[in-house]
């Protein structure tokens, strides 16, 4: 079981990697329009307030990616000190893959431990990227919600404001242009939801399967180690790494489906008690819209919600 636990380990990460990677290649023409649509005129408003949030997106990003790639690049490290450890001991080590050449030597040994290391890295490299790209368009949503439901709020201020600054515009007309607006921006945040969904889907669904079977492997594990020794800390670490790949989904699909569920509350609390008889049918109407909220699936399944990493 030991034996097998160890090959599992790494079949299941290849594994997610490979389906992911499949998934990238197979839509990148999909992948590609999605990113582009972020570049989008409504996607990147000019308010400073819309500004702030979207830099505060991309530095949680950047931290992102490279704290998730570094805890798997340290647990690929530990993985290596092992077999160093039972190679100088005068062990014989086994690797978790298959090997058709005499490893006793310190040449082949090397050049074995060289390309597992680089192997398993590669691989976590992969999957965390991959995870923290996906991860980062859910957080974009959650992020567009946001700036979206400050363009409802403040409506009809922001209508106010630039028939002051033109005075031979009619204010009715600018407020409708403005709602229109936002009414685009929101279906083009649902556009992005979707299309992530309908891309990545079906391999985040995996990716939760395996991760369940990966996390009761880790724990057959990790009972058998020494609480102080360097194998405990490496399976930890490993378990953090897993943990960490189902929150990331969990988490920002929840944030998403929050922040969806909010636009009702800024929807009633813009000024429109003296607005126009039009705009307040039209606030019923997408306030009834707005009841439907946002809410981010893996396979049309399994909901990505803070929830479901709980049952996890």
């Amino acid at each position: 079981m030991d034996k097998l636990a160890r090959v599992m380990f790494l079949l299941l990460c290849h594994i997610t990697s490979i389906i992911k990677q499949v998934v990238f290649y197979t839509d990148a023409d999909r992948i590609d329009d999605m990113i582009a649509a972020l570049d989008d005129r409504l996607f990147n408003p000019k308010e400073s307030s819309a500004q702030a949030l979207l830099q505060g997106t991309a530095r949680s990003a950047r931290r992102l990616v490279r704290w998730y790639s570094s805890t798997a690049v340290a647990t690929c490290v530990m993985w290596i000190i092992f077999p160093i450890m039972y190679y100088v001991s005068g062990h014989q080590v086994e690797f978790a893959f298959w090997i058709t050449v005499d490893h006793s030597g310190p040449l082949m040994f090397t050049v074995l431990l060289i390309y597992s290391f680089y192997v398993t890295t590669l691989v976590g490299i992969a999957n965390t990227t991959m995870d923290a790209f996906m991860a980062t368009i859910l957080y974009q949503c959650k992020t567009q919600l946001r700036i979206l439901r400050l363009n409802f709020e403040n409506l009809v201020e922001t209508a106010n404001k630039i028939v002051a600054a033109n005075p031979q515009e009619l204010y009715e007309n600018v407020l409708m242009k403005l709602f229109l607006e936002y009414l685009e921006h929101y279906k083009q945040i649902s556009e992005t939801n979707n299309c992530l969904q309908d891309i990545f889907g079906t391999s985040i669904l995996v990716q939760f399967g395996i991760g369940g079977w990966i996390l009761c492997m880790a724990a057959y594990k990790l009972v058998s180690f020494n609480i102080l020794s360097i194998e405990f800390a490496s399976m930890i670490l490993f378990i953090t790494c897993i943990l960490t790949e189902l929150f990331l989904y969990c988490y920002y699909g929840n944030e998403v489906t929050v922040e969806s569920d909010r636009v009702i509350e800024s929807l009633y609390n813009m000024e429109w008690l003296q607005a126009p008889l039009w705009l307040k049918r039209s606030l019923v109407l997408t306030m009834e819209r707005a009841k439907r909220p946002l809410r981010p699936v893996a396979g049309h399944l399994i909901p990505l919600s803070l929830n479901t990493f709980i049952t996890v």
